[in-house]
């Protein structure tokens, strides 16, 4: 029994210290797992913290480089680098890192340069630069000698780890542009140089409004030359460059006469100074026949012969009498009438018949049989030309006004007139001028721009390749006239010449793609190329499509209407479509000149800004 019990008790003994050791050793385990345990929740802990900062910071820094890229742009005056460095600094501390406000160093934490692009990748990188700078590069900093310290760790401390350096960089860059320059050419785009716009005229809200400033005369003078200088400054007729010049001589056409004032202006008055009153089936009256009289005794003619040519007698019973003593009468053709004492060749009877006369060698910008001196002639006859119908006045009244108004009206394009683009053909002129204006602005900037030209009317033509090459674009504008190549007003076809251009090889895949969209008038083009009257419902949603189209490609519209008669809500959809923005220029020539250079130069500096880093 003894031995029995002694054995329970060692048994026990032993269980005891069995269990014992076994405490201890799971001590031991939760001693060792715990440190591990508490590893892992340092370096989670820390490392979240550490992540968030970064998180923070990289926030920060993006936030301060695009507002930084975006004063680089110049658009609200003031030093552009200074302007630059202090939005950087003022975005950055908006926004809080490790529960505080970022300090930004606008020294050393902030640093200008230029995006220049490697065709290798298709981006554009970060490069360091002296001046002319189009970006920014901020470093936003969390460490030891930056002003708002390191990240301050927590569980980590327990393995010596108290602080860690944190820092992240954005480079925000005003993104290069390709920019397709689409014009407006159709023949209305010299319509505020004609006589078609002196007179006042019924506006929207039923009140008369004043015409513009008819320039005329300066188109007569630069006809000859010299062209007008860039920019052209329009004026009243006496105060323009043109001033001094007299113009040439047309015929015995020499004398301008009174200036083309709006509202003012009368033809009736204007004669015979300037104009001499022709009347079909009329015979030639005073003041008018005073003058006449005296120009063709001074040119030889007899008496009889006179009595000819001023009498409306015989209009009626040989079609071409009324158009062939008009043109004696002017000088534009000499009579050999064979009347007795009278210049040899005709039959002797009173007809100015065709075959007698010779007519006077056309000048230099006729080209070929485009336009003969008849034509002329029979222009001032209508009383359907737009001239007339502002001013039945106007009708059978011949002078310089009217030849001038007859190549703008009747003859505009350059296989017919081929000098009217070196003249100040309004408003065209303004816009060539003006977007002369953009290309200073961006030649300025050292962006790397990249511009082309595409011109309408009834169709499209791509004029200039996008390039470098920035004075291309307005030096084969200017070398451009209204009509040029045809008429009528195809916007949808410019628009599209505009978008297959920001398709071609020649645009860059890194660049922002942007269209400036101008025009004066009303789309009148289908999307077959066919005629249909301005306002079609077919032509306006064509128009809009290929807007849409342009806005899913990610190109941008800009839409710049010119004068009263523009369809400013159908701009104003295609530049909202495409996420760009319309502008609108009207006036005289003068007003509109100032207002459409504006918009191409805020044109010219509107640029995207986009991070690259």
């Amino acid at each position: 029994m003894r031995t029995q019990g002694v054995c329970q008790r060692n048994a026990v003994w032993h269980c005891s210290r069995a269990v014992a050791l076994r405490r201890a050793g799971v001590v031991v385990q939760v001693a060792v797992a715990s440190t591990v345990i508490l590893g892992f929740g340092a370096l989670t802990i820390d490392l979240g913290t550490l992540y968030v900062a970064k998180s923070e910071l990289q926030v920060a820094a993006d936030s301060a480089a695009l507002a930084g890229a975006a004063q680089l742009a110049g658009d609200e005056g003031g030093d552009p680098n200074v302007l630059a460095r202090a939005a950087a600094q003022e975005f950055a501390q908006k926004h809080n890192v490790f529960g505080q406000p970022l300090p930004l160093d606008s020294d050393r934490d902030v640093e200008l340069g230029k995006a220049v692009y490697n065709p290798g990748t298709g981006q554009f990188v970060f490069q360091p630069a002296a001046d002319h700078y189009d970006a920014i590069r901020v470093t936003a900093k969390r460490t030891r000698n930056s002003r708002g310290g390191p990240i301050l760790l927590m569980f980590a401390n327990l393995f010596g780890f108290h602080q860690k350096d944190m820092w992240a960089r954005a480079t925000g860059v005003l993104i290069p542009r390709d920019i397709a320059v689409v014009i407006d050419l159709s023949a209305s785009m010299n319509d505020d140089s004609e006589l078609r716009h002196y007179k006042a005229f019924l506006g929207e809200e039923g009140e008369w409004r004043s015409g513009v400033e008819i320039n005329l005369r300066d188109v007569w003078c630069a006809l000859d030359g010299p062209a007008p200088s860039r920019p052209y400054l329009p004026g009243a007729e006496w105060e323009t460059e043109y001033a001094g010049d007299m113009g040439p001589t047309i015929g015995v056409m020499s004398n301008w006469g009174a200036p083309v004032v709006p509202e003012t202006y009368d033809p009736v008055a204007d004669t015979p100074s300037g104009l001499w009153y022709l009347r079909k089936g009329a015979n030639v009256a005073n003041p008018t026949l005073t003058e006449v009289q005296a120009s063709l005794q001074g040119r030889g003619y007899t008496a009889d012969e006179i009595s000819c040519l001023v009498s409306g007698t015989l209009d009626a019973s040989y079609a071409s009498q009324w158009r062939n003593r008009t043109g004696v009468t002017l000088g534009l053709a000499t009579w050999g009438s064979g009347r007795p004492g009278g210049a040899p060749g005709g039959d002797g009877d009173a007809y100015v018949e065709t075959a007698e006369l010779t007519w006077a060698p056309y000048p230099s910008y006729r080209v070929g049989a485009s336009w003969t001196w008849a034509n002329f002639i029979d222009y001032v006859g209508r009383s359907t030309t737009e001239m007339s119908t502002t001013d039945p006045n106007l009708r059978y009244r011949f002078g310089l006004k009217t030849f001038v108004n007859f190549l703008l009206e009747d003859k505009p394009q350059i296989n017919q007139t081929n000098l009217l683009w070196q003249t100040p053909e309004q408003p065209l002129q303004a816009v060539k001028d003006a977007v002369q204006a953009m290309t200073d602005v961006i030649v300025s900037l050292e962006s790397l721009d990249h511009t082309s030209l595409e011109v309408f009317a009834q169709t499209a033509h791509h004029e200039v390749n996008l390039s470098e090459q920035l004075q291309a674009v307005p030096d084969r504008l200017y070398q451009r006239q209204a009509g040029h190549y045809d008429r009528l007003t195809n916007m949808g076809a410019g628009l599209k010449t505009g978008m297959d251009e920001l398709r071609s090889p020649r645009a860059r895949g890194a660049s922002a793609k942007v269209i400036v969209l101008m025009s004066d008038g009303k789309p009148n083009i289908n999307e077959a190329g066919q005629y249909v009257g301005e306002g079609a419902p077919e032509v306006n949603e064509w128009i809009l499509r290929l807007a849409q189209e342009a806005a899913d490609e990610n190109m941008r519209i800009y839409t710049i209407s010119v004068g009263r008669d523009a369809d400013q809500n159908l701009m104003a959809q295609i530049s909202a479509t495409a996420g760009g923005q319309h502008f609108h220029a009207e006036g005289t020539p003068e007003q509109y000149r100032e207002q459409l250079e504006q918009i191409f130069r805020t044109l010219g500096g509107k640029r995207p800004v986009a991070l690259i880093e």
